[in-house]
C-alpha cells in the first residue's frame, strides 16, 4: 500500500467521522421527520451598529446549530402560505443562557406548524455575550427593536400590525418578561420612523421563563402589559416553577389577561416542539385555543378547542380579569 493511499484513506476516515458527527448533532436538535425551513428573507435589526455596542468583541460562532458571542442581531423572516395567513405574527426569542442561540429547537423546529396555523414567524437572533457587553440591556433594546421593525413593515409582511406577539423560552423568556415590563409607545420625534412605534407586544409566550438571579419584584409589570401565557414544567430545575406561578400572581393581581400552562414533569425541555412525547408536547392546543379566546387572531386557528370569547385587548387599557387558570 502506497503513503499516498494511506493519505487518502485517512482524509476519507475523517469525512466520514464528521458526517457522522453532523447526523448526530442534527439528530440531537430535530425530530426525525424534520425538514429546515428557509427564511424569505434575513434582515438586520439595526440600520448601523445597534445601541452600545462594546468593543473587542469575539466573533460569532455558530457550533452544533446554536449562534454564540452574537454582537449584529438579525431577524429571519418565516412566511406562511398567502392562503392560510391569519394576520398574525410571532417573534420567538430562543434560549440558550444568553450565551447561545438554541433557534435550531425553538425556532425552525416550530415554524412548519405556526405557518400552518397563518402565523408569520420571525426568529429574532438577539445579542448574546460577546465581550463586556451588557447583555440584558442589549437584548431588551433588540426586542424592543424586534417589535416596532416587525411593525413598520407590516404591509410588506401582509400582517396585522395590531397582532405582533412575541414568545421566549428560557433566557428568551427572561427577555419578554423584561420587555412586557419595559415596553414603550415610541418616540415621535425620532428621526427612525421605526423608533416612533410601539414596542409593546399584542400577547406574549413565555416558555420555561428563565429568572437569571432575580425575583418578580426586578420586573415592573403594570395594568396595561399584554395578555401572557406562561408554560411551565413542576420539576423544572432551571426556571422554578415557584418564578412562573409569581408572574402569573402578578398578571392576575393587575387585572391583565393571563393563562398558566403547567405540567408535571418534562423538565426544562418540557416544551421543544417535536423533540419530546411528554405532557408538556402538546402546549400548542392549548395556546391556539387562549389566543383565540382573548381574540388575538383574525382568522380562527384551527384547533380543537372552542375559540369564541373575548375581545382582543386594547394597546392603552388594561385587560379585562380573565377566569382563573
Amino acid at each position: 500500500m502506497t503513503l499516498g493511499l494511506k493519505d487518502k484513506m485517512k482524509r476519507s476516515l475523517v469525512l466520514i467521522v464528521l458526517c457522522i458527527s453532523v447526523v448526530a448533532s442534527s439528530a440531537a436538535n430535530h425530530p426525525a421527520d424534520f425538514v429546515k425551513p428557509t427564511p424569505s428573507e434575513v434582515v438586520p435589526l439595526w440600520p448601523g451598529e445597534p445601541p452600545g455596542v462594546a468593543t473587542n468583541a469575539r466573533p460569532e460562532t455558530f457550533v452544533n446549530e446554536r449562534f454564540a458571542s452574537v454582537s449584529v442581531p438579525q431577524l429571519f423572516v418565516y412566511l406562511p402560505p398567502k392562503e392560510k395567513n391569519n394576520g398574525t405574527s410571532l417573534i420567538i426569542c430562543a434560549g440558550g443562557g444568553y450565551n447561545h442561540l438554541a433557534m435550531c429547537i425553538h425556532v425552525e423546529n416550530a415554524v412548519r406548524m405556526l405557518n400552518d396555523q397563518g402565523i408569520t414567524v420571525f426568529g429574532l437572533k438577539y445579542r448574546t455575550h460577546y465581550g463586556k457587553n451588557d447583555v440584558e440591556t442589549d437584548a431588551l433594546a433588540d426586542g424592543k427593536r424586534a417589535i416596532r421593525l416587525v411593525r413598520s413593515r407590516a404591509a410588506q409582511w401582509n400582517i396585522d400590525p395590531d397582532l405582533v406577539g412575541i414568545q421566549g423560552y428560557s433566557a428568551g423568556a427572561n427577555l419578554c418578561l423584561n420587555l412586557i415590563s419595559h415596553f414603550d409607545g415610541g418616540d415621535a420625534k425620532a428621526a427612525d420612523k421605526v423608533e416612533r412605534l410601539s414596542s409593546r407586544p399584542d400577547f406574549c409566550v413565555l416558555m420555561c421563563c428563565w429568572p437569571n438571579g432575580k425575583t418578580i419584584d426586578h420586573f415592573p409589570l403594570e395594568r396595561n402589559a399584554p395578555p401572557t401565557w406562561i408554560a411551565i414544567a413542576r420539576d423544572d430545575t432551571t426556571a422554578t416553577f415557584a418564578f412562573s406561578q409569581a408572574i402569573d400572581d402578578k398578571l392576575k393581581a393587575l387585572g391583565v389577561a393571563h393563562e398558566l400552562f403547567a405540567v408535571e414533569s418534562g423538565g426544562h425541555g418540557a416544551f421543544h416542539y417535536g423533540m419530546v412525547k411528554g405532557p408538556g408536547s402538546q402546549w400548542p392546543e392549548p395556546l391556539f385555543a387562549w389566543l383565540g379566546k382573548i381574540g388575538i387572531t383574525r382568522k380562527p386557528l384551527r384547533t380543537e378547542r372552542d375559540v369564541e370569547g373575548l375581545q382582543k385587548v386594547n394597546h392603552d387599557q388594561p385587560a379585562a380579569k380573565p377566569a382563573s387558570p
